[in-house]
């Protein structure tokens, strides 16, 4: 997908919600694809859409280890209309993304990031207007606790695997991990639950009874 038709994609999902998004897979049988309720957002902003720029890290046992090279190289590769998203091998005691990286992240193009793991600098990171949904926020330094692996790998955040180019929708309620091929037909098949659910809305505030309004609009 060109990064033209990638704007316009990501326009058209946030005009939606990660429930009706859900919906659409689960009825094609991808029921694995919210990630867990702990994952929520951070940030001021709570709304992100785009492709998965994926990372895979690990604790460390030795105080010592520097993961910065490692870490510099992989937001050098990021690319526009990607979220980072990350699985943090359990790690509970550092943060895995802060303010430095929201910076460098955005300057590439980065649209947000998510991530099974912790979240530091948050004043720094709502003044850049940058999205995060993450599992908690913590203080600490990842450096001689936790390192960056690899990326643009196939990861797993408990029973949702995530893969490079899969698309990303998060909203207030949550995660939704759409498989990359698969896109536009969860796209056009939620815009029209969108619609019509809008529609039953309406009715149901001008006094028409539910069963009627369901009638009419279907079940979603």
């Amino acid at each position: 997908m060109d990064q033209a038709t990638l704007k316009d994609v990501c326009a058209r999902f946030n005009k939606l919600y990660s429930g009706a998004i859900a919906d659409m897979l689960d009825k094609r049988g991808f029921r694995n694809q919210v990630l867990p309720y702990f994952i929520t957002p951070m940030t001021d902003v709570r709304r992100v859409c785009g492709v998965a720029f994926t990372g895979q890290g690990y604790p460390c046992a030795n105080t010592s280890d520097d993961d910065t090279e490692k870490r510099l190289a992989m937001l050098d590769s990021i690319t526009p209309y990607t979220i980072s998203v990350w699985a943090c091998g359990g790690h509970k005691a550092s943060a895995h993304w802060g303010e430095i990286m929201s910076t460098a992240a955005r300057e590439r193009g980065c649209m947000g990031a998510v991530l099974d793991g912790g979240v530091r600098d948050l004043d720094f990171i709502n003044a850049m207007q940058f999205p995060v949904f993450a599992r908690f926020r913590c203080a600490g330094s990842s450096i001689g606790r936790w390192n960056i692996m690899q990326w643009q790998t196939p990861i797993r955040i408990i029973d949702t695997v995530v893969n490079p180019g899969d698309l990303v929708f998060g909203d207030a309620d949550g995660v939704v991990i759409i498989p990359a091929d698969v896109i536009m037909e969860i796209l056009v098949e939620a815009e029209d639950v969108y619609a019509r659910e809008s529609g039953m809305r309406r009715e149901l505030r001008q006094g028409v009874s539910i069963k009627d309004a369901y009638k009419k609009y279907g079940a979603f």
